[in-house]
């Protein structure tokens, strides 16, 4: 019944979008027959009609020139020269070689070819982010060949004869290949996209983060072919020229030409442009942050390429939104961040799929609606897109490492309780008379430099004991236990806290989930057990308790009913992978031990467990319980940080514990038992 209910809400998202997509192109249809009816004098075509006419009638040298560009712009435009404003034609040279043909039709003939063109670009555009997507579904080409086409950037780049579609069609292609692995064909067919070289300053950082060096080596000869092709078609001193101009427009927002200032660029609605006119603003300001910026996406780039899909399209939307130079049309860029979103959403590949289709949702909304409201609508929607493709990509789960089976050391796991212990000499004897008999083959006990009788104790006992010389903390004791119980052979290793706060005939379901292959670690947690308002756990422990559960779960992508149990056991292989001894000394340690097993993929177990709260059982004090929260919490952003591109040493799985010697000074009693 609930499948049958989702998929067909999922039937009417569908028709939903599709509908929306499909009346949006027909507003904008109608828009185009209306707009056709009249003198064509509006579109930005007429730029580029005049920079083909002027390429052909005065040759390449003229045709970057600004007074030369406002002239033929006035014949064709039939404007008041005291009142016009050049729009200045920049495309680089070898758009220009592809453009000039217009120049031998009339004005209205070259718009109807160039229109032809851009639709004729929109279709193959359509079919080539289809094709390639990860899961082909007819209800899906129709969703999205009708919100492509409805997209106003795509409309507005269709009217005003823009060459964003010529940028969309190879960036598309490229987008296809680098998510396939073919990196050549993706570096070849970026630099194709190079029209507008603004819009996608991050596609060739993303190459060389990723030391693609065989995209870079396509994309740079490319260029180079580019670049001979416009020398061939202009002269090397146009080119050099419009090179020199290109820099300075983009610090700038001014095009110079012989030493006048003609043009100043107002219509940009990029996030320079809004640094610029904020308070204390300023361009230098602005562009130090666009730096700041940029060099702060290239280095989240550059680390674990898991979803390359997801990084070329924040790649593309993050170049866009730090571009020194956008207008809305520039926007129709946003078409392959928007279907690699939609496209992993469907394939199941997002950690939110369904926030990904209320961002989408809301930025096309207020793209297509910002002609009737404002512009800077649709720069809130790329911003938008940007932001939680980032986010995405930080939450992206990491492939699981590889891991062998389990093999036990002989007919059965062995297995060794480890006891970290400190000052526990009165609640010890219970503690390991309370084991389950013949489901401890071995039991560690590591004592923490105490000042009583706990090794006498464990000595009397017969355990396998290791003193420290000096107190190591919480999590220095740990790492103790878990090199000596893998030394011991332990295919299974249980920490059971010697203070009596956990009940420790819950052992054999702790071990039972890891030896039949459940999980590689297992957690006892209180709040599957008995209330731990009713245990006797302390309100404000309770309280830190869910907040940092919670947070824990957002953030590492889990629904563990409680991260902060001292009650565990882990598999041989989970030790041996995690670097545990990167791990801190204190009691943050197990923390940074869940969210090592979350990074590596590994299974997390739990069972039922109720804690002890008594007079001789270890607490800690509201303050340590307030620096532990916070230190947890710092943990979650290196692991944030680790994600974005910042490696962390606790977080990559390199341990070799097993082989390394002990930290300890002195044993003090060691016997077999």
């Amino acid at each position: 019944m609930k499948r049958w209910a989702a998929h067909r809400w999922r039937r009417l998202a569908f028709a939903g979008a599709a509908g929306a997509g499909l009346g949006c192109f027909l507003a904008w249809a109608a828009n185009w027959f209306v707009f056709i009816s009249g003198n064509l004098q509006g579109p930005d075509f007429f730029s580029f009609y005049a920079a083909a006419e002027i390429f052909v009638k005065q040759g390449p040298s003229s045709v970057y020139d600004i007074l030369t560009q406002k002239q033929y712009e006035i014949a064709i435009t039939q404007r008041p020269a005291d009142t016009f404003i050049v729009l200045p034609y920049f495309h680089p040279p070898f758009y220009t070689l592809l453009i000039a043909p217009l120049a031998f039709l009339s004005y209205r003939a070259a718009y109807y070819a160039m229109t032809a063109f851009n639709v004729a670009l929109l279709i193959a555009l359509t079919v080539i982010l289809v094709r390639g997507s990860l899961r082909v579904h007819r209800r899906a080409v129709i969703v999205a060949a009708s919100l492509i086409a409805g997209f106003l950037p795509v409309f507005v780049t269709i009217l005003q004869g823009q060459s964003d579609l010529v940028v969309l069609v190879p960036l598309a292609g490229a987008y296809v290949a680098w998510s396939r692995g073919r990196t050549g064909w993706a570096g070849v067919l970026s630099a194709l996209a190079f029209s507008k070289p603004q819009l996608l300053l991050l596609i060739p950082v993303l190459f060389i983060t990723r030391r693609s060096w065989r995209a870079m080596a396509g994309f740079a000869g490319t260029v180079l072919a580019l670049a001979l092709v416009s020398i061939a078609g202009f002269g090397l001193n146009p080119v050099l020229e419009y090179v020199s101009s290109v820099g300075s427009w983009a610090i700038g927002g001014q095009l110079p030409t012989h030493g006048q200032a003609v043009y100043t660029d107002t219509a940009v609605y990029s996030l320079r442009h809004i640094l610029e006119i904020l308070p204390g603003g300023g361009k230098v300001i602005a562009f130090a942050i666009l730096v700041g910026l940029l060099a702060l996406v290239a280095v989240s780039l550059s680390w674990r390429p898991d979803k390359p899909r997801l990084d070329f399209a924040l790649a593309v939307a993050a170049s866009l939104v730090l571009s020194p130079h956008q207008n809305v049309h520039d926007l129709a860029l946003l078409v392959i961040p928007g279907f690699a979103l939609a496209d992993l959403a469907l394939d199941g590949s997002l950690r939110w799929p369904g926030m990904a289709a209320l961002v989408l949702g809301l930025a096309y909304a207020a793209i297509n609606l910002s002609l009737a409201t404002s512009l800077w609508a649709a720069a809130g929607g790329a911003l938008a897109i940007a932001a939680f493709l980032t986010l995405e990509r930080m939450a992206v789960r990491p492939e699981p490492v590889a891991l062998t089976e389990h093999r036990w050391q002989g007919p059965r796991p062995h297995r060794v309780i480890v006891l970290p212990a400190y000052r526990a000499a009165k609640t010890l004897a219970e503690v390991v008379g309370d084991i389950p008999k013949g489901h401890a083959d071995r039991i560690l006990l590591v004592d923490d430099a105490s000042a009583d009788a706990t090794v006498s104790v464990a000595t009397a006992l017969n355990l396998d004991v290791i003193r420290h010389a000096r107190n190591l903390g919480y999590g220095g004791n740990q790492k103790t236990c878990y090199r000596r119980a893998l030394q011991m052979g332990a295919d299974v290793v249980v920490m059971l806290h010697p203070d009596g706060q956990y009940d420790p005939a819950i052992i054999p379901n702790l071990c039972r989930v890891i030896e039949d292959g459940g999980a590689d670690i297992v957690l006892g947690s209180r709040w599957l057990g008995l209330d731990p308002a009713k245990a006797g756990m302390p309100w404000w422990k309770r309280l830190g308790n869910r907040f940092l559960t919670a947070t824990e779960n957002r953030i590492l992508g889990l629904k563990l009913s409680e991260y902060h149990t001292g009650y565990r056991a882990y598999s041989r292989r989970f030790l041996e992978t995690i670097p545990f001894l990167e791990n801190s000394d204190d009691f943050v340690f197990d923390t940074q031990v869940l969210i090592q097993a979350a990074t590596f993929g590994f299974k997390i177990g739990e069972v039922p467990a109720i804690g002890r709260y008594h007079e001789d059982a270890s607490s800690v004090s509201f303050k340590t319980s307030t620096v532990y929260g916070l230190k947890t919490l710092a943990a979650l952003l290196t692991y944030v940080a680790h994600r974005s591109g910042f490696p962390s040493r606790w977080l990559t799985p390199r341990s070799y514990a097993d082989e390394q010697p002990l930290a300890v000074s002195k044993v003090a009693h060691h016997s077999q038992v």
